[in-house]
């Protein structure tokens, strides 16, 4: 591989693509919707009202004083506590056993009472940045019980009730279910229309032979336009994530994520033109590949019972499902939980790379 003529088919593609007006709409269009529906769908983001006791002095309640969107009221009386969640005025209530402080520090793994009324999910929320405040304070993981009770326990609550296809949509708001569709359409579009479009072109304007008749071989050329498709992808991306507050949770899990659909995004795109001789078959295949890989985000708010299994199975080896999937948990803070995504992700791109490279010497052969 020359890498010097690698870098100068991807600055030649780089600057065409910008040139070409419908390539400039597919890289601008899924920023341009994230703006839009950013704007309109942004939620109001209400105040937690937190009831709080505690019988001595914790560094905790300083903790829970600087997260954001919480609203503080310490009490003297741990029924107090209880009182306000079950008249309203406090949404969850928190209650430390004597010495919380001292306990944690000898790691005794010490109690701490979670109460809620109505919103498990808030409670829930809560519950993970209460643990990261209280790793932030002991410098470990935390060792605590907690114990989540709520006053009055919802009646038959598993019935009539439909959860959406991919369960780990549950912890993130409107806000990053969108962020995560817009991620999913830039990684897709960039990498499987703009990669083959490129290289079609090539082909069809009989640029490509006398590029090869250059130093250059067609690895070089290959690489050059990868190269151009991942930059394109993790451009798009990261101005989504930035213009609606995406790096939240667990950032770098997120942007790990991103950055591997990326790369299998732009190696199904090299499949795809390294196949196809002529645009007019690439624009009439284009639509065909497209959908299929965008449906697990377009279905991941449609109830389960609403989906058979045997669309929802096959949508689970696809890439962008993977992407959904990680990014969805990077968002909500338990990116811990994203590393098989990861995994998973680094393998299909290897296998990607793997029938890039075989169709490359069947083209030369």
């Amino acid at each position: 591989m020359n890498l010097r003529v690698s870098l100068s088919v991807a600055r030649k593609d780089f600057i065409d693509a910008l040139r070409n007006a419908r390539l400039l709409v597919v890289i601008l269009m899924p920023i341009g919707f994230s703006l839009l529906y950013g704007y309109l769908f942004r939620e109001s983001i209400n105040e937690t009202e937190v009831a709080f006791y505690t019988p001595d002095e914790t560094e905790l309640l300083a903790a829970i004083q600087a997260m954001d969107n919480v609203s503080l009221t310490s009490v003297t009386d741990p029924r107090e506590v209880e009182a306000k969640v079950d008249n309203g005025s406090a949404a969850i209530g928190v209650i430390l056993p004597a010495e919380f402080d001292a306990k944690l520090r000898r790691d005794e793994q010490p109690d701490l009472d979670l109460i809620f009324k109505d919103d498990p999910e808030i409670a829930s929320g809560f519950q993970r940045a209460l643990m990261q405040a209280i790793e932030g304070l002991s410098g470990r993981p935390p060792i605590v019980n907690v114990v989540s009770r709520t006053l009055h326990p919802a009646q038959g609550s598993g019935e009539g009730t439909s959860e959406p296809i991919f369960g780990f949509f549950e912890d993130i708001q409107l806000q990053g279910y969108f962020i995560v569709l817009w991620v999913m359409m830039a990684v897709t579009m960039n990498g499987c229309f703009i990669v083959p479009t490129l290289l079609v072109e090539e082909k069809d304007h009989k640029t490509l032979a006398a590029i090869l008749v250059t130093p250059a071989g067609y690895f070089d050329v290959i690489m050059g336009k990868l190269l151009v498709g991942l930059i394109y992808s993790l451009l798009s991306s990261g101005l989504i994530m930035f213009l609606n507050d995406g790096f939240t949770g667990d950032p770098l899990i997120s942007i790990l994520i991103i950055v591997l659909i990326s790369l299998a995004m732009t190696l199904i795109g090299l499949l795809i033109g390294g196949l196809i001789d002529n645009m007019s078959t690439l624009n009439t295949w284009s639509g065909f590949i497209l959908l299929p890989l965008m449906l697990p985000g377009i279905l991941a708010g449609v109830p389960m019972e609403g989906v058979s299994p045997l669309l929802t199975t096959p949508l689970q080896a696809m890439p962008t499902f993977q992407l959904v999937r990680g990014l969805a948990l990077g968002l909500s803070g338990q990116g811990g939980q994203a590393w098989s995504s990861a995994v998973i992700l680094l393998v299909e791109s290897a296998l990607l790379f793997a029938a890039v490279l075989w169709s490359l010497r069947r083209r030369e052969a």
